[in-house]
């Protein structure tokens, strides 16, 4: 049976984290046919041994350089699934039933609805209270530019984008090492509608901010959202592994 929804996880050495991610699907997702694609950019921790248990892994060739758009690129161009569905791999998507349910009941009922992104949250367990609040100052950022401006913006750790749409616009840019993500809602923004659903939550482990400060993440957020919008490049060359 073709699947209606194909999940992308961009990995390289999270073998701490990517089971509890894959199996948030396999162990849960039972109302509509999918496919899980584990894009791998190398990893020598063990993380495509884990990873094939649940997936199908998309290998970067070794003749290519490393890379997170490029390695979404590659897991969507062998995806056969009607819906993209992009997701960090340190997160986790709850009830994905009843999740999905809502997701494409949005798609279905609004033909113009070319992407959907949702609320952000850090793990309970996790949670501090600078995460909180400054994930709240995100996901209100994203429902004002998504459903009220609609000049489009959206995080990594989920994005899910109708597969047509994805490819005609070419996918992610390969040439940015950061911020490939929010610039491909502001591009999907312009094809169509992008959606903020405020009933839907992902949760993750918040793991940048927590090793490197918050201050920190946000000078750096800001940094390249200004680069690409400006400059077509982003700031960092290089964005650094946090595992």
């Amino acid at each position: 049976m073709k699947p209606i929804l194909s999940i992308v996880v961009p990995t390289l050495n999270e073998v701490k984290t990517i089971e509890k991610t894959l199996r948030a699907f396999t162990d849960h997702l039972t109302a509509y046919p999918y496919e899980v694609i584990v894009a791998d950019d190398g990893s020598t921790d063990g993380t495509q041994a884990i990873a094939e248990k649940f997936a199908r892994i998309a290998q970067r060739p070794e003749e290519l350089p490393r890379g997170i758009a490029r390695g979404k690129n590659r897991g969507a161009s062998g995806a056969r699934g009607e819906y993209l569905v992009f997701v960090d791999a340190d997160v986790v998507v709850p009830n994905p039933d009843a999740f999905f349910g809502v997701a494409l009941g949005r798609f279905m009922g609004d033909p113009t609805i070319v992407a959907l992104t949702v609320k952000l949250r850090v793990f309970p367990e996790e949670a501090t209270l600078a995460d909180r609040l400054c994930f709240g100052f995100v996901n209100l950022t994203h429902w004002f530019n998504n459903n009220v401006t609609h000049t489009g913006s959206g995080s990594g750790e989920f994005q899910m984008i109708r597969a047509s749409i994805f490819h005609e616009l070419g996918g992610y840019r390969e040439h940015l090492a950061v911020a490939e993500d929010n610039e491909m809602f502001v591009r999907l923004a312009k094809r169509g509608r992008t959606f903020f659903e405020r009933l839907l939550t992902v949760y993750h482990t918040g793991r940048r901010a927590h090793q490197i400060g918050w201050p920190r993440l946000l000078l750096e957020w800001f940094l390249n959202a200004f680069f690409v919008k400006f400059f077509n490049r982003s700031y960092h060359k290089e964005w650094s592994q946090v595992r």
